[in-house]
């Protein structure tokens, strides 16, 4: 078994200084500072917002080209927090992980992927690794708005944006020949929870966006996995944290199932 341990890490303030972290200080930065389960990931780290973070994924990346199982397809999951660990719980992404882990080869991003617009803007680099099935979840960033007492009360990306976003990325997965594009669904979210101060979302855009989602994707030929009804289903109170949002264990056990199943049709 095989798995990455971050070395060093540079944290970058607003004011434009930098602080490095070596050793365990970085390693738990990587593992958002809880390092269960590190034995269990095979993952190949790639992505990155600025030439320092570039330059060192790409050199993970090379180093891991020789290592992967032959034989195997290559699987990229794009998504936005609720895919990644946070606080006392984890995202989809490290359940999905599990599932597959005897069965494809994993590629991780390790940052907040976010809405289309970061998509766009760096999906070039997260395709470094010429992935042959890529799972795609963005949504939650483009349908949020200021906080209702604030101004603009505008959301991220409008609806047309939104949909006009969706069609440029399957065009680059697609022009970087990427066989096998799987849309996921945005999450729902609970109303009343979802009071944060700085986002605000309602499950009434989220059905909206996932509405504008399906019609595209449809479109264009791209498989949809719906990750919004199986959480209905499951009770939100049960599958999200109390902001509303992000996921418990239990919710991002579910979603990791739900991810992994539909990757595995394609293997």
């Amino acid at each position: 078994m095989s798995y990455i341990a971050a070395e060093s890490a540079t944290i970058r303030r607003k004011d434009g200084s930098t602080v490095q972290l070596t050793g365990p200080h970085a390693q738990q930065l990587y593992l958002h500072r809880n390092t269960q389960d590190l034995s269990v990931k095979w993952l190949r780290l790639l992505g990155g917002r600025n030439e320092f973070e570039r330059s060192r994924q790409q050199q993970i990346v090379d180093r891991l080209a020789d290592a992967e199982r032959s034989g195997r397809k290559r699987v990229l999951l794009i998504g936005d927090s609720i895919r990644m660990r946070l606080r006392d719980t984890t995202g989809y992404g490290l359940h999905t992980y599990k599932y597959l882990l005897d069965h494809v080869n994993l590629t991780h991003i390790p940052h907040n992927t976010g809405g289309t617009t970061p998509v766009l803007q760096y999906l070039n680099d997260w395709l470094s690794c010429r992935p042959e099935i890529v799972h795609i979840n963005a949504g939650l960033h483009d349908l949020a708005t200021a906080a209702p007492d604030t101004q603009p009360h505008r959301c991220y990306n409008t609806p047309e944006t939104y949909a006009s976003n969706l069609r440029r990325i399957v065009k680059l997965l697609r022009n970087a020949g990427v066989p096998h594009v799987i849309w996921g669904l945005s999450t729902p979210v609970h109303d009343q929870w979802h009071t944060t101060s700085w986002l605000h979302r309602l499950n009434k855009d989220v059905t909206l966006y996932n509405q504008i989602a399906t019609q595209v994707m449809a479109e264009l030929d791209v498989p949809i996995n719906d990750l919004f009804q199986p959480m209905l289903d499951a009770g939100l109170e049960t599958c999200l944290m109390r902001d509303g949002v992000h996921l418990t264990h239990t919710g991002s056990t579910l979603l990791g199932r739900i991810v992994a199943d539909r990757i595995l049709t394609v293997c």
